[in-house]
Formats: structure tokens, C-alpha cells, sequence
């Protein structure tokens, strides 16, 4: 498994119209209904480095790549099985998780909110107990980290809100091993945490056995330069 990150910067308008004639149609115009700008940059990196790490990985020419998304709308690469991928973006960061089995990343930038009306909503008794029996100082921490391992395995199974966030629950023991157990039964899914900056979240989950902790950070104008390098061979 390989987990990139970039850190976003601003891109004029002028470069993101003109980065848009180099994606699909569907990505170029969910980008252009985008009203905040940011929201525009996170989705449009997004696509170019998965682009680039396709075209780098697979030798595959960038106008030749086609996406096609499952019946939950998680998107695949076409006719290669055996590449699984999964984009997450929050704040002033986009990831990208590559595996060869399926897999599911979700990055959240953490904000004071009011974590306990949410986890109450959204989270089994076992997860709430979790949260609420931590220090006060880390219990919204502790929320962001179910938030994030939670997202991650629907995204990881590929079926998205259809599986209902209490139809599973996420176990962290005091070693902070974490197990997904649905119907009391642990699920054969491996599940990590990372810190990629101060104020954020990340979770990875995998098929795999083992996820390897490292992030491959990529330098965002590096990025967009090879990006436009191979749409010019």
C-alpha cells in the first residue's frame, strides 16, 4: 500500500480552467458547479494525482485512463482488477490510498464541534462510551479518530451510507489495536490511524493485512508540473 498526501496552495482560476481541459468531462464539470474555490482545488488535485500516480504505476497514457464507479458510486479503475485506490480531502489536504486490494482512506480536519449530539446520532454505546470516557481534553480527538476509522471501512467495502455507520462498531483497545466488529463477529479488515499534521485526522483501511506506516508527502506545483508534462508526450 502507498498513501500520498498533498498540501493544497491557492491556483488561479485561469490555471484551474486550464488544468480542467486535461481531466474528463464528468470531473471537469462537478469541479466547475463548485462555488467555493477550495472545494474546487481539493477535487481537481485529487484527480491529478491519481492521474499521475496511474500513469507513473501502470505506464498508462493519461487520455487513456477511464474511471467507471460501482452501484454505490465508488469509483475503479477500468479493466485493472487489481488496483484499488480511494481519495479523502479536508482543510488544506488531499489523500490518496493505492492498494492492491480494496481500500478506504478518510482525512478530517478537526473543528470544535459538538461531537457528543453526533456520536449519539451516528456511533454505537460502545464507540460514545469510548469518547466520553477519555479525558475531556482528548475526547473530541477520540471522536475524530471513530469518525475517520468509521468512514474509512464504508469507503473500504465500497458501498459508502448504504452500510448505516451503527450497523458496525470500531473496538480501540488500550494497545490501540483496532478491530471492526458488525454482529459480534471481528471483521477481516486492518484498520491504522495516522498523524499527518497538527488539527487533522487520518484513517486507512485495508484487505491487507498489514498497513505500512509511512505517507508520501507530494509538493503541489511539482505535482501539476509532471501532470502537465505528460499531457504534452
Amino acid at each position: 500500500m502507498k498513501i500520498y498526501a498533498v498540501r493544497i496552495l491557492d491556483i488561479s482560476e485561469e490555471k484551474v480552467d486550464k488544468l480542467c481541459l486535461l481531466i474528463d468531462s464528468d470531473k471537469k464539470y462537478k469541479i466547475k458547479k463548485f462555488i467555493n474555490k477550495k472545494d474546487k482545488i481539493r477535487t481537481l488535485i485529487g484527480e491529478i494525482l491519481i492521474r499521475t500516480i496511474i500513469v507513473e504505476k501502470l505506464k498508462i497514457i493519461n487520455k487513456n485512463i477511464k474511471f467507471n464507479k460501482n452501484q454505490y458510486g465508488k469509483p475503479y479503475l477500468k479493466d485493472y482488477l487489481n488496483f484499488n485506490f480511494n481519495i479523502s480531502h479536508s482543510g488544506e489536504y488531499v489523500l490518496c490510498a493505492v492498494d492492491n486490494k480494496p481500500v478506504g482512506i478518510d482525512v478530517e480536519e478537526v473543528k470544535h464541534i459538538d461531537y457528543e449530539e453526533i456520536a449519539k446520532s451516528f456511533f454505537t454505546v460502545k464507540e460514545f462510551d469510548y469518547i466520553v470516557n477519555q479525558n475531556f481534553n482528548f475526547r473530541l480527538n477520540s471522536f475524530y479518530e471513530i469518525w475517520t476509522l468509521k468512514e474509512s471501512y464504508i469507503k473500504c467495502c465500497g458501498q459508502g451510507l448504504s452500510i448505516p455507520l451503527k450497523s458496525f462498531s470500531i473496538e480501540v483497545d488500550q494497545y490501540e489495536n483496532i478491530k471492526v466488529i458488525s454482529n459480534n463477529k471481528h471483521k477481516e479488515y486492518t484498520s491504522k490511524i495516522f498523524d499527518i499534521d497538527v488539527g487533522y485526522k487520518v484513517a486507512v483501511c485495508s484487505l491487507n493485512k498489514e498497513i505500512y506506516n509511512n505517507i508520501i508527502r507530494v509538493d503541489q506545483n511539482s505535482l501539476i508540473n509532471k501532470y502537465s508534462r505528460f499531457n504534452l508526450e
